[in-house]
Formats: C-alpha cells, sequence, structure tokens
C-alpha cells in the first residue's frame, strides 16, 4: 500500500502536497473572504458615522448663525435655536471625547495598514484594489501563488454558480 500517493476520481495521483495545498488554498479564500467583509462592514460604519458627524456640523453652523448672526425676534425661537445649539455642540463634544471618532471613523481607516502589518510576517499582503484580495510577497514561490490564483478563480465561479442555482430554485416573490 502507498501511503504517499493517493488517487483522485479521475484516477489522477494526487500527492499529499497537493492535498496541503488545495487545503491551503481554501483556507485563504475563506480568511480573504472574511477580511473582506470586515473591510465592507468598516466602510460603511465609517461613511454612517461621518455622515453623523457632517450633519452635526451643519447643524452647529445653523444654530451658530441662527442665534448670533441673524437672531430671531420672538423670545421662544431664540431659545429653541440657543438650547438647540448647546445641544449640537454637546453632541459634537461626547462624539469626540467618548472615543466614537477614533473608533467608529479612524479604526476603519487603518483597518488594512494593520493587516498589512500582520499579514507581513506570513508574507502576504491585503489589497483594496478590486473590492480587496490577497497577495504574496516575492518570498512566496511563483507556482504556489499562481494555484492560489487559479483556486481563487474556481472557488469564485462555483460560489456564482451556487448563488444562480439559489436565486433559480427560490420562489419568485
Amino acid at each position: 500500500m502507498n501511503a504517499e500517493k493517493t488517487t483522485t476520481k479521475d484516477n489522477r495521483p494526487r500527492t499529499p502536497s497537493s492535498n496541503n495545498n488545495t487545503a491551503t488554498y481554501r483556507d485563504l479564500v475563506i480568511f480573504e473572504e472574511r477580511l473582506r467583509g470586515n473591510m465592507t462592514r468598516l466602510l460603511k460604519r465609517k461613511r454612517k458615522y461621518e455622515t453623523l458627524l457632517v450633519g452635526l456640523f451643519v447643524s452647529l453652523a445653523y444654530f451658530f448663525y441662527a442665534v448670533f448672526i441673524d437672531p430671531s425676534k420672538v423670545f421662544m425661537f431664540h431659545l429653541l435655536n440657543t438650547i438647540t445649539l448647546l445641544s449640537v455642540a454637546g453632541g459634537l463634544v461626547f462624539f469626540y471625547r467618548s472615543g466614537m471618532y477614533s473608533e467608529k471613523i479612524v479604526f476603519a481607516q487603518k483597518f488594512v495598514p494593520h493587516c498589512n502589518i500582520a499579514l507581513s510576517s506570513f508574507n502576504l499582503q491585503f489589497n483594496t484594489e478590486q473590492g480587496g484580495g490577497l497577495s504574496f510577497l516575492t518570498k512566496i514561490p511563483k507556482q504556489f501563488q499562481d494555484g492560489f490564483e487559479s483556486y481563487r478563480k474556481q472557488y469564485h465561479a462555483r460560489k456564482k454558480a451556487r448563488q444562480a442555482k439559489l436565486k433559480k430554485s427560490s420562489p419568485a416573490q
């Protein structure tokens, strides 16, 4: 019994190293999908909080104008504008002092550089081009890189086919 070589369904000999490479490729593709998902989620959250921040600044500018530049002649409106100005200013102070700015906006900007620092010890790099993906540094053999690229293409083709099949089989609503 030859323990070093096994055969596949099409009687092609398969060595343990190709099995290991296939498992490694699969793990790398799943890892890449997870990184891409995290990046997308963080960027959406960043946009949401940037919109909130812009809204707070626009509100601050408007109520500053309504209180100091062109105050209302009606006392109640002036009082409401002043209270709202103080509330918006307090909201901005809270936004920065609570760490929400650094946690929600700055962290999303630093996600890819942090990933690349961590991945550099594995001779990998996470690129944001084309939606994000792993690329290898020069120390990884070209044969392994090419194998990963072909596995990645096959994986995404299978995934697309699976999604199309699910879409086709689901009842139209």
